[in-house]
Order: C-alpha cells, then sequence, then structure tokens
C-alpha cells in the first residue's frame, strides 16, 4: 500500500523515467513500511529516526561583519569628523575600518563564528500513518527533533530556539475518499492539512509549485528529508480523472501559512531582524554597535531608560549600548494575511499523439509565502519612535502552463512558464529606512545632512509600503535521464534544470531601486557627493529585469559495494549565470556559484549513513553565504 496515498500520487501521464530519476537522484530508497490489515481495513506505518551533525568548516570573513564589531566606537569617530565638514575623510575612515557596512545580517556569524563551530547536533524522529477502509482513507504524518547545539544557545531569541532547539508537531493530516463518476470518471477528494505539487519544478524555485511553503529551518538539520519541510496547509483538494485524457485539480485553503525563513542569528540566517524572533534593524550603516546580542533582550535594555543599558548582553560600556539602542529601530507587529481568498484549478491534458506529452493550464490566487518589509515613519528625533514591519501581501495571481516527455534517447524532458501580473517584491531597504526618517528632515534646513529617498517624503507616524506590485514570467526547463552501468556504477541519474525570469516594467534604478543580496548602502549620491547620511554609493548588485541561472545533479549507486551496502556518491552544483533577481526570495545573483559533495552508504534500504561538503563561492559580497561552507554527517534507520 502507498503510505503517501494520492497526496505523492503523480498524474498517470508522468514520465515514468522521470519519477524514477528524481527518485533516485534526491533519496535513498525508502525501506518497507510496517503493512498490517483487519478484514478491510489497511494500513502502513513508517518511521525514520536520525542523528546529524553539522559543522562549520572556514572563519567568518571580517568582510561579512558590521564594522561596529571591530571598532564600536567607529560611529563616534565619523560623527566627529562630519560635525567638523571634513567629510571626505570621515568616507575614507568608514572605507579602510575592517568589516561591512550593514549590522542586519552578521548573527549568524557571530554566533558561529570559527571553523570547527558546531552550527546542528540533533536528534530526530518523523513518523506518518495511512489508513484504508473500502473507499477511505486517512494519512498522518509528524516530526519532532531536539538539537543539543541550539537548544541552549544563549544569544539565540526564544522564538529562533523554537525553530532550531527542539519541537514536535504534525504535519499531514487528512481524510481522503476515491470515488467513480460517469462511465470511466475516477476522482479523490482530500480534507484536512496536506501538501498539493503542481507544475514541473525541480530546483528553481519560484515558478508554479508555490502553494506549500516551506520550512527552511528543518532543511537545515543534517540528514532532513524533504517531507519534513514542505508545511502542509489545511484545504480542501479534489482530482477528477475524465477519461484517458482530460483531468483536473481544484483546491481551496482554509488558512494561510509563510514560509519560515532562517531564524535570526542562527548560522544561515543572513537577515536578522525578518525572521522568527527578531526585534530590531540597525541604522548606522555597520558603524554603530549593536546593544544586544540575543535579540529577546532589546525592550529591557533599551526601554527601561539607562538603567538598562548596563544589563546589555554584549560587554559594552552603558553609553556604547546607548548610542547603539538610539539607532536601532524596533520591530512592529507583523501584518499577517487573511486565511480566506486563496483558491485553484489546474486542468491536464495527455496527448499520445505528441509522443505521450501531458500539458497543464494553472490559475492560483494565494497570498506571499514570503516576508516583506514595510514601515512606520519617525514621530520624533528618536528612531524607537518608527518601526520596520514585516507583512505578507494578498491576493498574487498566478497563471502557468506545463508540459513532461519523453525525448529519444531515454532523456526526460519537463518544464513550465510562469505567469504572475502583480508580484510583490522588496524596495532597497536603505531607500526604506530613510523614508522612515524622512518626517525629521522638517528640522534639517541643510539639503546635505536630508533623509532622501526614492519613496518620497513621509510624515511623522505615516506607513510606508516596502514593495512595489510587478508583472514577472519564469520559463524553466529540466532535462533527466537514468545511465545503467556507467563509471562502474550499476546506475547513475543525472538532473539539469535551467531557469529565466523576467520582470517585464522594473523601474530604472534611478527611478526605483529594489533589494538585492549585499547591497548595504544606498544608490544615489554619498558623503562626498552630495548626501551626508549615505556613507559611499553602492554601485552595484541591485536588481535586473533579466536573470538567468542552472543547476545540475548527479548521482551513482553502487550495489552491494562494501559487502551488503550501496554507496551513492553525488554532485549538486548550482551557477547563477546572469542578472539579479529581485527579492524576496530571487533565484539568481549573477556569479554566484555553490558546489556539494556526498556520499550515502545504505544497507539493506534502512540503515543511511551519509557524508556531504558544501561549498559556496563567487559574486563576491553580493553573496551573503560566501563564507559559510560546512561539512554534515548524518545516520538515519527507518523501519
Amino acid at each position: 500500500m502507498n503510505t503517501e496515498h494520492s497526496m505523492l500520487r503523480r498524474r498517470v501521464a508522468r514520465s515514468p523515467i522521470a519519477v524514477a530519476i528524481a527518485a533516485a537522484l534526491l533519496t535513498a530508497p525508502a525501506a518497507q513500511a510496517i503493512q498490517f490489515s483487519n478484514g478491510e481495513l489497511e494500513g502502513s506505518w513508517d518511521t525514520t529516526v536520525s542523528y546529524g551533525l553539522s559543522l562549520r568548516t572556514q572563519d567568518a570573513a571580517d568582510s561579512a561583519i558590521a564594522k561596529s564589531q571591530f571598532d564600536p566606537t567607529l560611529a563616534v569617530q565619523v560623527a566627529a569628523l562630519t560635525a567638523q565638514g571634513r567629510f571626505a575623510e570621515a568616507q575614507q575612515l568608514q572605507l579602510n575600518a575592517r568589516g561591512t557596512f550593514s549590522a542586519n545580517g552578521d548573527d549568524g556569524n557571530l554566533n558561529y563564528r570559527d571553523a570547527g563551530d558546531v552550527i546542528s547536533n540533533a536528534v530526530k524522529i518523523t513518523s506518518e500513518l495511512s489508513l484504508k477502509w473500502r473507499d477511505w482513507g486517512a494519512f498522518v504524518r509528524g516530526t519532532a527533533f531536539h538539537d543539543f547545539e541550539n537548544n541552549g544557545k544563549d544569544v539565540l531569541s526564544d522564538e529562533a530556539r523554537d525553530k532550531v532547539g527542539q519541537d514536535a508537531k504534525v504535519l499531514d493530516f487528512f481524510l481522503f475518499r476515491d470515488f467513480t463518476f460517469g462511465e470511466q470518471g475516477t476522482g479523490t477528494l482530500r480534507l484536512g492539512r496536506q501538501v498539493v505539487s503542481w507544475g514541473e519544478s525541480t530546483f528553481i524555485q519560484g515558478g508554479i509549485n508555490v502553494i506549500n511553503p516551506v520550512d527552511v529551518n528543518a532543511l537545515r538539520v543534517a540528514g532532513a528529508e524533504l517531507k519534513e519541510a514542505f508545511l502542509p496547509i489545511d484545504m480542501v483538494y479534489g482530482s477528477f480523472n475524465f477519461d484517458e485524457n482530460w483531468s483536473l485539480e481544484a483546491l481551496y485553503m482554509f488558512e494561510f501559512e509563510q514560509i519560515d525563513v532562517d531564524a535570526p542569528g542562527t548560522f544561515f540566517s543572513t537577515n536578522d531582524f525578518a525572521g522568527d524572533g527578531g526585534r530590531f534593524a540597525m541604522l548606522g550603516f555597520g558603524t554603530t554597535p549593536q546593544p544586544v546580542n540575543n535579540p529577546d533582550l532589546f525592550n529591557s535594555v533599551c526601554r527601561s531608560g539607562p538603567s538598562g543599558f548596563g544589563q546589555s548582553d554584549t560587554g559594552l560600556p552603558a553609553n556604547l549600548v546607548a548610542l547603539g539602542c538610539s539607532s536601532a529601530l524596533p520591530r512592529g507587529l507583523n501584518r499577517t494575511a487573511k486565511d480566506s481568498g486563496q483558491f485553484g484549478a489546474a486542468l491536464k491534458y495527455f496527448s499520445p499523439e505528441l509522443g505521450d506529452t501531458e500539458f497543464g493550464l494553472y490559475y492560483l490566487r494565494y497570498h506571499s509565502r514570503l516576508p516583506l518589509l514595510s514601515g512606520m515613519a519617525v514621530t520624533n528625533s528618536a528612531a524607537s519612535s518608527g518601526q520596520v514591519i514585516v507583512e505578507y501581501p494578498e491576493d498574487i495571481n498566478l497563471f502557468g502552463f506545463s508540459w513532461n516527455t519523453t525525448l529519444p534517447g531515454g532523456w526526460a524532458f519537463q518544464g513550465e512558464l510562469s505567469y504572475r501580473d502583480n508580484l510583490p517584491i522588496q524596495v532597497d531597504d536603505v531607500e526604506l529606512l530613510f523614508a522612515g526618517l524622512s518626517p525629521l528632515n522638517a528640522a534639517i534646513p541643510q539639503p546635505f545632512l536630508q533623509f532622501k529617498s526614492q519613496l518620497g517624503q513621509f510624515a511623522p507616524g505615516e506607513f510606508i509600503r516596502g514593495y512595489d506590485r510587478q508583472e514577472v514570467s519564469q520559463l524553466q526547463t529540466t532535462f533527466t535521464k537514468l545511465f545503467q552501468q556507467v563509471l562502474g556504477a550499476d546506475q547513475l541519474a543525472l538532473v539539469g534544470e535551467v531557469g529565466f525570469t523576467n520582470f517585464w516594467n522594473l523601474p530604472s534604478q534611478d527611478v526605483l531601486r529594489f533589494q538585492g543580496d549585499g547591497t548595504n548602502t544606498g544608490g544615489g549620491a554619498d558623503l562626498v557627493s552630495g548626501d551626508a547620511r549615505n556613507p559611499v554609493t553602492q554601485t552595484n548588485g541591485f536588481p535586473t529585469s533579466f536573470s538567468w541561472g542552472y543547476r545540475i545533479a548527479a548521482r551513482g549507486e553502487y550495489n552491494s559495494l562494501i559487502g551488503s551496502w550501496t554507496v551513492a556518491p553525488r554532485l549538486a552544483f548550482n551557477h547563477d549565470v546572469n542578472g539579479i533577481s529581485p527579492g524576496p526570495g530571487g533565484n539568481f545573483i549573477e556569479k554566484r556559484k555553490s558546489v556539494t559533495l556526498g556520499t550515502e552508504f545504505i544497507y539493506l534500504n534502512q540503515w543511511v549513513v551519509d557524508l556531504s561538503y558544501t561549498n559556496f563561492f563567487g559574486a563576491g559580497s553580493l553573496n551573503s553565504l560566501r563564507d559559510r561552507d560546512f561539512a554534515s554527517f548524518s545516520i538515519r534507520y527507518s523501519f
């Protein structure tokens, strides 16, 4: 009996080659689940227990850590030079100082700073139960883990530790019924928390398959499986096969769920305030010291007056803690999307005349799974009177077209084209922060000292929308092939995917700049050329209208190479070739690359030992993970 039932059932027309390669490439073979029956009741129970350890393999780069971490008095020195009109010296002082022009993306490096630091040390159990009685059935999956390293890490917020320290939760939980209709129609209805996958994407995100968000933190645990990371949504889903050619799927979601991004302060996090547990964003372009290490201390330290400054966990003197508090913009309440208004349908057609090709048409109305940043303008001279706000814009329209077929030579070929007419994309955070401070301009007569933003001038306490909706198309195609008896392996699975993203009406950068990784200063005038608030002009890294890249993965299998052990080496290579995709969640940053080498040792399809190493490189300072290479070990047992 299929433990995933129809949740993981692909359409009947899906290329068996593609399915086989995906299964061979991405995971070790599943162990046989425990099967049981009692009369017409059938069931299966599948459990996996694992242990994983991940280590940082290189020291944190100075260029990825805020300048104030190396000299907490830097902001004081810069202010003194600026007050004397020595602007060129003030700029040169900042340029010469070690570190980067941002304190909003380095907590992950600071908390796991040295090569050899443990970034995860976790035990985990995932169990799933499938029941079937006549045409009725149920499926439930749950998971729990405890990370010995992160659960006691005192620099992480309570919310961050909930994500990476320990947790137990039910994932999927739904009922289903299979039925027939008409002369040859068959169908399935499902109700409850479930995962629905649409489209033909393999590695590249941002296409059609956006129904279920992902728990990124779950994927960071050594030995993690994809089924543990997809977050089920409470919905009603139906699939209807009218005949051998035509089928229809439809769904309506009863709740909103967002992507669980890397929790602030965890090893892979590159944003210190947007995820769960973030409390504040730092002004000062990395020159002002951060007032606290653990974000949970922010309110008690920075909002209790002078008595709180001595309670900081940074070890800084009270005057520098006070300076940090004065440059910290608090995070306000999230603007979470409503639970209603998300629905979609997919129409499929299987054509024997066109080489057994299946085509799909899709429409989905959904709310953004990714966080976007907006703000509230300051009401007085204190940064703490403003707010940075995380929100999830609603009512995104997705239209899609997909295909999958088999080419001569045994190659599976699949792809998809997606179009959104109103995708929200993030405005550059410097423009947003300057807009939030723009009410202060009324008391600053010198234009040189005013806060200038492409978003305009705002009144005290006014809401500032930090995103713009744009038209975007994405084309992605995948080629897959399973080779037999090659390079001494019993089989070799090869997958390659290429993707192209195009924004049709993206404004030029002199009109409105959008967020790109590593763009830490403003793109306008700077301290020397006419804007005292911007230390140096950012000349590259802002998003472009067009961007593209590719992903390649290969996995071999050497059956019974060591007694009853199967050895399965693998290689994955990612390359962003040209252009920069707007955030959040943009796919491509020009010249960014990563490579993963790994090997699985599989015993009787029950025991799996895995070793891997990942190297991030290319794109210079625009690659936020450039110094976060890591190695992982995991062992798991399935029964």
